[in-house]
């Protein structure tokens, strides 16, 4: 499902006039910071199919943020010196999406760390149930293999 067009620029006196390739840059910044504000609302919801579903939105809009900061980063003149609004009002959105780039990254880290100790636990129960005998010990008892548990271990990236 299609995200919205990518947000306007609000007119106050926060947002200072920018144009060309600066005022693309903040249309994507602004619009990157709520689509992974929403997948890690999702993901904190235990809903990772929806989150998925933003997967293809995302890529896009990341490649479109990569060429338009490369094209921002040529031509750095066009934001105006040093200090200037536009540079001012640039970082403060680079900041703030860069901080939910940070949020979303510990949800991934944690959701991922208990999925991996959950299939560890799984994998190491299987793994008692099935030891193979390995032979007979005294009264004809038999005795199992002290073998190392093995574990299945899957690694998918969201």
């Amino acid at each position: 499902m299609p995200l919205d067009p990518l947000p306007q620029i609000p007119a106050t006196k926060e947002a200072p006039p920018i144009t060309g390739h600066g005022a693309h840059l903040a249309r994507l910044t602004i619009a990157l910071t709520e689509l992974i504000g929403r997948e890690t609302d999702y993901l904190r919801a235990r809903q990772p199919r929806e989150a998925q579903k933003l997967h293809g939105e995302k890529s896009r809009l990341m490649a479109e943020y990569r060429e338009t900061l490369n094209k921002v980063r040529v031509n750095e003149n066009t934001l105006g010196p040093k200090g200037s609004e536009e540079r001012t009002y640039l970082k403060k959105l680079t900041d703030a999406f860069r901080e939910m780039l940070r949020d979303h990254a510990r949800v991934v880290l944690r959701l991922k760390s208990v999925s991996e100790g959950l299939i560890r636990s799984v994998g190491e129960e299987v793994s008692k149930r099935n030891r193979s005998v390995v032979g007979y010990g005294k009264n004809a008892a038999q005795t199992a293999a002290r073998a190392r548990p093995t574990s299945l271990s899957l690694n998918q990236v969201i």
